[in-house]
């Protein structure tokens, strides 16, 4: 009986192995910089206030599988969140909106592109910070709106960018 059940347990572990590996592929996309954010959810970083800082916004394709074919990312401004957080924290509260004349995006459409076979596709934000009063905090909002493929990580699908 003990054979059996071995022979049983032997030949079911084969069949659950040899599975299609499609049923096993999984992959999301996400900010990385979001999981890098502070307890309120903003990444904070250090800026030089007398000059403009171009900064990398890169969304990421992580899971089971790379990429097997070009994924567009579009963003978005994600003003209804920081509307939504600013009742949900006072540390967020301390912060206005970043205004729109203080920074750019290329491209300005919010799209990117992760590549087939890679990992990250990048936003270049620059700030023009030596329009902003130093002694405030500023946020930018951002949002993964949509992706061609796979599915946006809801945990970090948005970005409070802190300055």
């Amino acid at each position: 009986m003990k054979k059996i059940l071995r022979l049983f347990l032997v030949g079911s572990l084969l069949l659950v192995s040899c599975q299609d590996d499609e049923e096993m592929k999984y992959a999301s996309v996400y900010f990385p910089l979001a999981t890098w954010a502070d307890g309120n959810g903003i990444f904070q970083t250090k800026f030089d206030f007398s000059r403009d800082t171009t900064y990398i916004v890169g969304a990421y394709c992580s899971g089971s599988i790379m990429p097997e074919h070009d994924i567009r990312v579009t963003m978005e401004l994600a003003t209804d969140s920081l509307a939504s957080a600013k009742q949900a924290s006072a540390a967020i509260r301390a912060y206005d909106l970043l205004p729109e004349s203080a920074y750019t995006v290329e491209p300005a459409s919010l799209e990117c592109t992760i590549r087939r076979g890679t990992e990250r596709g990048d936003l270049l934000v620059t700030f023009h910070t030596s329009q902003l009063d130093a002694d405030k905090k500023y946020i930018l909002p951002l949002r993964i709106r949509s992706v061609s493929e796979y599915e946006i990580a809801p945990r970090y699908n948005t970005l409070f960018f802190g300055i």
